[in-house]
Order: structure tokens, then sequence, then C-alpha cells
């Protein structure tokens, strides 16, 4: 299945001209031979190009479509054609190592043009010819750079604009050899098409640019060991297939491969590759969803393209495009394990049903931003970052540790169940909350992430639909856990409003929150405590914000009858979001609930009208009250007056002295 829609893959490539055909593949080339007419070596040409790298600009190789190169060459020697490295077209005993095999190198680089260039009239095939004869193995051109030599070469002749390996008469020299040497393979029938009597490929090319894997290469299709054996067959005549198949399959997956960013991402340690079986538009969008972030373009083109995008992609099906309507769409995953390639997981299925799976993974990761301007939508890589430890007090911007090891499967679970629409990993929500407490981090990925793992386990285990209460602060919700999590958030407001704007070397968070999210029933009461004493500290340089604060203290534990000994998972994950939300709405200034009145914070009171007296007085309005009991004195007057004039004061229009003494709001 993975092979044939691989090589229907490479069909329609090759089709459109963006893949050589049967006998060719594109290689990274870092320079040019060019030759005399007599054979003679004129220069070795740069081929690299200026790529941008970050703030850098490197050189790369260039792709070309070059003869294909004999497959698994790591101690053997096989000579390749018109493309090969310093080591056989020079004999380089640097490149080689060793004098003496620089010279077996050479020798066979020299037999293999000879085969297939002997009788061809043309001038570049003499050329080539003439320089085997003619050049000293072991030598090198004196003004080569090594940095090219250390790469693979092809040949031109001077005065010519086209390699030697696009002359015409060259290519049907090299097409005739390949043709022979199917004829000497075993005959057989195609397990990928199904055809008889095909030649069958003794060994695959070889597959790169998978991490993990040798950087020469890895096979997908190998039979090795004994044990992988049957029938009395040898190698891949256990799995066999066409030398056509083996050559398309392999070389729409090094294309694949190729395309970093594009149509190949990396998460973890797994390569996503993803295509569909005709072009579309999806096809291109759908890399939004997996791949790294771009850094902030100031193209607003580019911008407005991206976010259209994405609007598209979260609509699900009703988001496609008419033509891509019937479409299918194929995503593997690979990882490398030495010479040979695993495949982590496979999922084909309509496009249709793929935009409603990514639709509903949007829905479940939808979650209040810090800031305005913060991507909503992160992608599954930035995702997978997020289960790994990071560096310590760096705060929302913390970044992983590199050496983090172990979490290749559970990332390659996560990303099947975002293509799969089934139930994140088991470990995922522990894993997460363990890296919350051992780093402090708490940022948007990372509790977006944690929200869609409790939304998503409630909806596939019949339990409703609870997403859109968990997008933002949702004051009417009593779950112990959520309400924990706000109380600590307010806790930690007052702790930094009383420093005043002095940086604190550990707040409670730093100290407090493994605790407080665990194991409240010990935690709590020596934080509320120590809030108290926050508290007197501002009442005296701000009493209007004390009130706020303390009248939010009273209002998320309203509902709490007492402190649980300990939290379980789900609980300690809501603690989280509640934490988040809370920070979230004031920091954004965003509304709470539909139906419900956002909270206004009442601006300081002046100095003129403080009191430096601890006790109220009957002549003045009980918002001057600077002590303890003010917020008490308020409540005595109404209920209603109480939550004006603590969540709303602007309705309350005006304080009116009573007859007998003392004052009361008049509220619109």
């Amino acid at each position: 299945m993975i092979v044939s829609e691989l090589f229907r893959y490479y069909e329609r490539l090759y089709e459109s001209g963006e893949l050589p055909p049967f006998g060719y593949s594109f290689e990274k080339v870092t320079g040019c031979v060019v030759l005399h007419p007599d054979g003679r070596v004129y220069r070795v040409m740069e081929e690299r190009e200026d790529v941008k790298a970050g703030k850098k600009i490197v050189k790369r190789p260039v792709l070309m479509a070059v003869p294909q190169p004999p497959p698994g060459r790591t101690s053997g020697i096989k000579a390749g054609f018109l493309y090969d490295n310093a080591a056989y077209l020079f004999g380089s005993a640097a490149e080689a190592k060793k004098a003496d095999r620089a010279q077996q190198l050479f020798a066979a680089e020299w037999e293999q043009h000879t085969k297939i260039l002997s009788g061809i009239e043309n001038p570049a095939a003499k050329a080539v010819l003439n320089f085997f004869r003619t050049w000293e193995a072991g030598t090198v051109p004196d003004d080569a750079d090594p940095e090219i030599l250390a790469g693979f070469l092809v040949f031109r002749l001077i005065h010519e604009t086209d390699y030697v390996h696009d002359v015409p008469e060259i290519r049907a020299a090299w097409d005739h050899y390949m043709l022979e040497r199917e004829k000497g393979a075993g005959l057989g029938q195609c397990l990928v098409t199904g055809e008889e009597a095909q030649p069958i490929a003794g060994s695959h090319p070889v597959i790169k640019n998978v991490p993990g894997a040798q950087s020469s290469g890895a096979y997908l299709v190998s039979f090795t060991p004994d044990a992988w054996k049957s029938y009395g067959k040898e190698g891949n005549d256990n799995a066999p297939m066409s030398t056509r198949v083996a050559h398309g399959y392999t070389a729409v997956l090094n294309h694949l491969l190729a395309q970093r960013g594009k149509r190949h991402i990396v998460i973890g340690e797994v390569s996503v590759l993803f295509w569909t079986d005709r072009p579309t538009r999806f096809e291109a969008d759908v890399g939004l969803v997996f791949g790294r972030p771009e850094e902030k373009s100031e193209d607003k083109d580019l911008v407005r393209e991206i976010g259209a995008a994405l609007d598209r992609l979260a609509k699900g099906r009703d988001g496609l495009f008419p033509e891509e309507v019937g479409a299918r769409f194929f995503v593997l995953g690979l990882s490398g394990n030495a010479a040979r390639l695993a495949v982590r997981f496979w999922v084909a299925d309509g496009l249709g049903a793929m935009a409603d799976r990514l639709a509903q993974h949007f829905r479940d990761l939808d979650l209040i931003t810090q800031w305005d301007n913060q991507p909503r939508r992160p992608t599954v890589w930035a995702l997978a970052n997020e289960t790994k430890a990071k560096y310590r007090r760096d705060g929302e911007y913390a970044r992983p540790i590199r050496t983090t090891r172990g979490l290749a499967k559970l990332q390659g679970d996560l990303l099947r169940a975002v293509l799969g629409g089934g139930a994140y990993p088991a470990s995922l929500l522990a894993v997460l909350l363990d890296r919350i407490r051992a780093d402090h981090t708490i940022n948007h990925p990372r509790m977006a992430l944690l929200k869609a793992v409790l939304v998503r386990r409630r909806r596939l285990a019949g339990l409703g639909q609870e997403g859109d209460s968990l997008v933002s602060l949702d004051p009417t919700r009593t779950d112990p856990g959520y309400r924990l999590g706000r109380l600590f958030a307010v806790l930690e407001r007052i702790q930094q409003a009383a420093a005043d704007g002095r940086d604190l070397n550990a707040t409670i968070r730093d100290k407090h929150i493994g605790a407080a999210s665990s194991t409240p029933r010990a935690a709590f009461p020596f934080l509320l405590d120590l809030a108290q004493k926050h508290l007197k500290k501002v009442r005296g340089a701000k009493p209007g914000l004390a009130r706020v604060l303390d009248a939010a203290l009273q209002d998320i534990q309203g509902p709490l009858t007492g402190f649980p000994p300990t939290l379980d998972l789900e609980q300690r994950g809501l603690f989280f979001l509640g934490y988040y939300h809370e920070r979230a709405d004031r920091k954004t200034g965003k509304a709470a609930a539909p139906g419900t009145d956002p909270p206004v914070r009442i601006p300081p009171i002046s100095k003129t009208t403080r009191r430096s007296s601890p006790s109220p007085s009957r002549s003045e309005p009980p918002w001057a009250f600077t002590s303890p009991a003010s917020s008490s004195s308020i409540s005595s007057t109404c209920a209603t007056a109480t939550r004006m004039a603590i969540r709303t004061p602007a309705t309350c229009r005006a304080w009116t002295r009573r007859p007998g003494g003392g004052w009361s709001p008049t509220c619109a």
C-alpha cells in the first residue's frame, strides 16, 4: 500500500517533469570538472549556491538530475557514471583515506566510463575518456577548492554550456547500459504493479535526509539476516519489486525529504511526509499545521495569505475548494534506524475526512492567548516541543532542552492522534504536568495542548462537549482544581502588588506551584496567610487595589468547601488552566464568559482622601476607609451596593449621607 501510493505519486511528478526518468536522480553537486577536448583539466568550477540560513549566507550544493549513483556504496567499491566524488574521479588519497585504495577507486571509475562511452564519437565522450587515460591518480587540480572537492562533481567541456551527462548521445548510451543491466536481473512478478516477467531489483536505491539514519542513506526495503528470509529466497526476492518501481518510490521519497518545511516536517525524531493524489491547495496549506512556525514576516500580503489558509483549514471540509472534493490525502511517518528506516505511522484517507479532523484539532486547541498578537493555533511542531523540559528562569519564552530524549514515541503518537482524530497518548497529560512542575513554564502552546487533552478525553468518553467553556475565563466553573488555580493566580498577583515593581528573586509560583497543584491542603493555608501580610502592605500604598484583590479572593473561595488533600491528574490539569485563564484575562483585558459582569479595577485613591487612622469615620464615605474592615463596612449597606462597588463602581453615581449618620450609595 505505501510503496504503491509512492509509485503513483512518482508517475504523476514524472509526467509533469518534476522528477527525472528511470536511471536518473536528483543529487547534490558542489563542483564541475571543466575539460579540454584532449582531456586536460581546465579548472574545477564552483556549483554551490548562496542560501540564507538564519542571519547568515552559506553555500549549499545544488540539486541536479544526474545518472543515478550505485546503491549501497559504503565499504565496497562501486563506481558511478559522470557523477562522483574526488576519491573516484581523481584517485584523491585525501578523500579515499589510503593511497592504495585511491588507486583502486580511480581504476574502477575508469573501467566504468570505458565500458559505457567506448565507440561514441561525440567530443564530450572522447574528452572524458582522454581524461581518465592521462590523469595521474592520487593528485588533484592545483587551484581546486578543498571544500568543493569534499562533495560530488560532474563534467563539462570547455566553451560548452551543457553538462556531459546531458549530451543526447551520452544519455542514450547510459539508457542502453541500464537496459542491459535490467536484462541481467532475475525476472519475476512485481508485487506493486502485478506485472509478470519484470526485472526484479536486487538492491533498492538509498533514501537520504532522514534524521537518525546514516548520512549516506538508508533502505526502506531490505533483507539481510537469515531470519527475514523465507522459501529459500535471497535478498529482495522476498519482496520482489521491478527495477522501475524501486527507482520510482525511492526517487519520490528523496524528493519529499528534500523539501524540508514544505512536504517534510521533522517532529521529534519522526520525519513526516504528506501529499495528495492530485494537485491541491490543501497539500500546501496543511504544512502550516505541522511545521515549525515561521519568523514574524514584514510582508503583509504573506501574513494575510497564511491567515486565510489557516481559516480555511479551521472550517474542515467546508473550507475545501470545489476541485479538491474527492481527493485523497496521505501521511507517512519515518524514523531512522542506522542503515534502515522504520515506518512510524501511515495514514490514507479522503481529503474531506482529514480536513474535518484538523478542524476538530483546532477546536480542541482553541484557547485565549496571553497577548493580542500571539498566534492562536500552535503547530504540531510547537506542541511536540512542549513535551520537553525547558531552561529555567526564562519565563514565557523558555526554550526546550535539546538533549531531551525518550520522547520520540510520545511525539509520534501525538501526531497520530491529530491525523486520526483519536485520543491523545495516555501519558501525555502526566508528561505535561511533570514538565510544568519541573520548569514552571506556563505558556499558550503548553496550556492549549493540556486543554485539548482534557476536552478530547471527555468527548470520546461520552461526557459531553465542554471545549467552549475552557476557551477563556469561566467564573461559574466550580471544579476544585480550576478554582484553586484561579486562587493561586490571585495570590501571585497580591505578592507582585506588594513588591510594588521590585524584582523578586523567587515568587510563590517558583516555590509553591508544584505543591499547590498536587497537595492543596498542605500548601494553601500557608499561602493565604502570606497573602494577608502582603495585602496589609498593599493597603498602605494602594487601598483601592487591595479591596479589589481581597474581593477577588472572597469571590473565588466562595464555592469551595475546603482544600482537598490531593488532586488527581484531571483536576491538576484544570488547576493550571484556571491559573492560566486568570492571568490571561488580566493581561489581555478580555471579558469573562457571556452573561457575567467583567471585573473592573477601582482606581487608586488619592493621598488627600486617605486616613491614617485604622478606624472608620462616620463622616466620610466608606470607599475612603483604609482599615481591613472597610470591605465589611461596605457590605453592611446592601448586597447590590457591595457587588457594584467592588466589580462595577461606575454604576454607583454618588454617595449620600443618611439622616441617622453614615453614607449610602446611590446606584444607577
